[in-house]
């Protein structure tokens, strides 16, 4: 394992980056815009809200494979384009996180109590002072490590690009593999990676469950 990545430790630092550029463009665009599309679902509009749901369902019984596949291959045909891999994963991906989140945020939005917003009104906010002040910090707190948990699935989706020619950490593993073929040192090395990937979002999550367990009693 030693001589394999001393060898190729250039080949291991293009995957190791190129995978942490994708979760992090994943949630860039994911998270953000999830959530400012789950507050508008969740207080302000019930088209989009009903539009959330619509497309989660969608999401949940289209897997996640075929929807890279049909964006890389079929759409881009159609549309006689050509989109660099990389960003089908991260348009493809990144929908997937923003829909997903917009539908925690606009879930946890919809089981608040009333009485938040009726001790709002009663003090003389608006519903927009209402939704900053009060619900969107207790927000926060509900669903941080919900959000937190699924990026931790969306990183372990990343290794699909692969399959659209991403040299990410999975496909640098198998043109490695092709090389030394020693199944057992190159894939344990790729064991490891995601080892030190994942296990910083499980402990933060873990941190966040701990520390916010009192809100969910």
């Amino acid at each position: 394992m030693l001589e394999i990545i001393v060898e190729y430790k250039f080949l291991f630092l293009q995957g190791f980056l190129t995978t942490l550029e994708l979760i992090l463009a994943i949630i860039l665009v994911g998270v953000p815009f999830g959530t400012l599309l789950g507050i508008l679902g969740g207080r302000y509009s019930r088209s989009i809200a009903k539009c959330v749901r619509g497309l989660k369902f969608l999401t949940k019984v289209t897997p996640v494979l075929v929807l890279l596949f049909w964006l890389h291959y079929p759409l881009q045909a159609l549309l006689h384009i050509v989109i660099d891999p990389f960003w089908t994963t991260v348009i493809a991906l990144g929908g997937i996180n923003m829909i997903a989140t917009a539908f925690i945020v606009q879930s946890e939005l919809e089981l608040l109590p009333r009485s938040y917003r009726d001790a709002g009104k009663t003090l003389g906010l608006s519903k927009k002072q209402i939704v900053q002040n009060i619900e969107l910090p207790i927000l926060l707190r509900r669903i941080a490590p919900t959000i937190g948990l699924h990026q931790a699935t969306m990183l372990e989706y990343t290794l699909f690009a692969s399959l659209i020619s991403v040299p990410e950490l999975f496909r640098v593993a198998q043109t490695i593999n092709s090389m030394v073929y020693d199944p057992v040192a190159v894939y344990s090395l790729l064991v490891i990676f995601f080892f030190i990937l994942l296990a910083p979002f499980h402990v933060l999550i873990s941190f966040l469950q701990s520390r916010y367990k009192m809100i969910y009693a």
